[in-house]
């Protein structure tokens, strides 16, 4: 069975890249595709706190990462999506580096690297490090994340950045700045908009109370629509989100 595999890499803590991750989620599931889950992240384990079904990795024992390669080419999975651990990540960039990416693209894997920037200039850099020792052998999915600021010039305008687009084409999703209190209280809640916005009765898909700041009409609302502005921006890569047929 072909497979593909779409990772979180380079992103510093805080950028939004598991954000990033459970939009890819949101998207996949309403297309039918129910992938693997993998949290490689053994500091904040931020996927596994919203999908507690998540395969929790502890990326402190030797060969850890090889998981990811198993579970790929097991011939059970369409689609994995892993969230690595944030920061710089020289250790797991080295661990990809060993990847026989070429024998596994025989095998029908595939990969697909997400990346979120702000406009925080390290979170630019430390994104930058994953596709210029991986070059052409993954595909790019950049989210400019707007959170602090739609000014991402260090993205827009530095030689680094503007030669990493004119050489691997990645594809760009925006992702706006959303409320601070809907933020805090997903946050808090552990709560996807999938969550939200599939619940009723004031309370969340899986059954948790909502709240008084996320149970209102006018909350789901909003929330529906900030979905509906980044899903669409999902349909215009979806062969690369989703896994072949």
């Amino acid at each position: 069975m072909p497979c593909k595999v779409i990772f979180t890499a380079g992103a510093k803590g805080g950028s939004g890249k598991t954000t990033a991750a459970r939009f890819v989620l949101g998207y996949v599931h309403q297309q039918g595709v129910t992938p693997l889950i993998m949290d490689l992240d053994d500091e904040s384990k931020s996927l596994s706190r919203f999908y507690p079904e998540a395969l929790q990795v502890n990326i402190h024992e030797e060969f850890a990462h090889d998981v990811l390669i198993e579970k790929a080419t097991s011939g059970r999975q369409a689609l994995v999506v892993a969230d690595l651990k944030g920061g710089t990540g020289h250790e797991i960039l080295n661990w990809f580096l060993d990847v026989p990416f070429n024998d596994l693209r025989q095998e029908g894997v595939e990969f697909v690297c997400i990346g979120s920037v702000t406009s925080a200039p390290d979170s630019v850099q430390s994104f930058l490090n994953w596709p210029a020792a991986l070059g052409d052998r993954v595909s790019y999915i950049v989210f400019r994340n707007l959170k602090d600021g739609d000014q991402l010039f260090d993205y827009e305008n530095s030689v680094q950045a503007t030669e990493f687009r004119k050489r691997l084409s990645p594809a760009h999703i925006t992702i706006p700045k959303l409320s601070s209190s809907y933020q805090a209280e997903l946050e808090i809640r552990r709560l996807t908009f999938f969550h939200v916005l599939e619940g009723s009765n004031g309370n969340s898909s899986d059954g948790q109370p909502l709240g008084p700041i996320l149970g209102t009409l006018m909350a789901r609302a909003r929330l529906r629509s900030f979905q509906a502005r980044i899903f669409e921006q999902f349909d215009t890569v979806a062969t690369t989100l989703l896994p072949r047929q």
